[in-house]
């Protein structure tokens, strides 16, 4: 066999491997798009509209469609309740298994199981996330007539102030609550619906303060003028703002410890357990991809909120490390 007949052979079978690896491609491709061709994505907020939550999940809502093959459409659910139970268990036990319902949740579902809450209906280590839109931190704030304007002030208060929460399992009271456990004058008034409600409390001045993420209540602090006196957290703007876990006493700051273990997973966004391998990597691979689309930035730079990708297995991570609290930590944690 000459020299030339074997390079056209060659050629042959080359071209014939581009071809199987081609159409190999195509057909992936062509299945990617039959699994959310023609579908609605429903994105299921923990909170009520106009929070911070309710601003991420609208944010990635509207972008994260357009990198998932087959264009699907996207609607946004607002189900708040139970310091956002409701919508967790939701997603865990009742949401389609298909990728198609997308869980905008709290940052401290492994918290609230691992104190073993009641109200839990879901075990977060099968649900699985797709990621977090960005990390957190929490902040403190008073009206400027307040009275007080540090937490040294609030050791030695004779009259405490109030601050408004939402529900009684979630982070932001559970933090006032262990502020007042600590021997801090504060005490916490329930049952507002979310960020806004909690603000206007403030404003109308039926509570002194309130807590929560800087990003939900930075536009607050800058335009009516509200005073932080604390934070849990590192952000750049709050350097000279005490961080709790140094302010609490001994016994308790093992405690704000295991509150801020998930701050890094801060905005998580959930599918239910049981969902496909391949829609699963689908929809991260969405997700990551809309955290860097351009115009998507350019609304969260306008809202003055953050954009950081947390990949769903750094979440994951963080939640078992939550889970794998002590016992001892866990009693003083329920002791509140």
């Amino acid at each position: 066999m000459n020299i030339r007949s074997i390079g056209s052979r060659l050629g042959v079978v080359s071209a014939m491997l581009f071809a199987a690896y081609w159409g190999s491609c195509v057909n992936v491709a062509s299945a990617q798009e039959e699994v959310f061709k023609g579908k609605q994505l429903n994105f299921v907020i923990r909170s009520a509209a106009g929070g911070g939550n309710d601003f991420y999940g609208r944010l990635v809502a509207r972008h994260m469609v357009k990198y998932i093959p087959g264009s699907p459409s996207a609607i946004v659910t607002n189900m708040p309740g139970g310091g956002g139970l409701v919508a967790a268990n939701y997603i865990a036990s009742r949401a389609r298994k298909d990728g198609t319902e997308i869980g905008v949740l709290d940052r401290d579902l492994a918290v609230v199981q691992r104190l073993g809450v009641a109200a839990v209906r879901f075990d977060v280590r099968t649900m699985i996330p797709l990621g977090s839109a960005a990390s957190e931190i929490y902040v403190w704030v008073v009206r400027p007539d307040a009275g007080v304007k540090s937490v040294a002030e609030l050791r030695n208060a004779k009259k405490p102030i109030r601050l408004s929460g939402t529900g009684a399992g979630t982070t932001a009271v559970q933090q006032i609550v262990l502020m007042e456990r600590d021997g801090f004058a504060v005490n916490v008034v329930t049952g507002f619906s979310g960020t806004s409600e909690k603000v206007l409390a403030v404003l109308r001045g039926d509570v002194q303060g309130t807590n929560g993420t800087y990003e939900s209540l930075q536009t607050a602090i800058r335009e009516e003028k509200l005073h932080v006196f604390a934070r849990l957290g590192a952000h750049p703007d709050l350097k000279s703002v005490p961080d709790l876990r140094d302010v609490l006493s001994e016994k308790m700051r093992p405690v704000g410890v295991m509150m801020a273990a998930s701050l890094d997973s801060g905005r998580p966004f959930y599918l239910p357990p049981g969902v496909p391998d391949a829609n699963v990597k689908i929809l991260r691979s969405a997700f990551e991809k809309a955290l860097s689309d351009p115009e998507l930035l350019k609304e969260a730079d306008r809202a003055k909120q953050s954009i950081d990708f947390i990949s769903g297995e750094q979440v994951h991570k963080g939640n078992l490390e939550v889970l794998g609290s002590s016992d001892d930590v866990v009693s003083l944690f329920k002791a509140l």
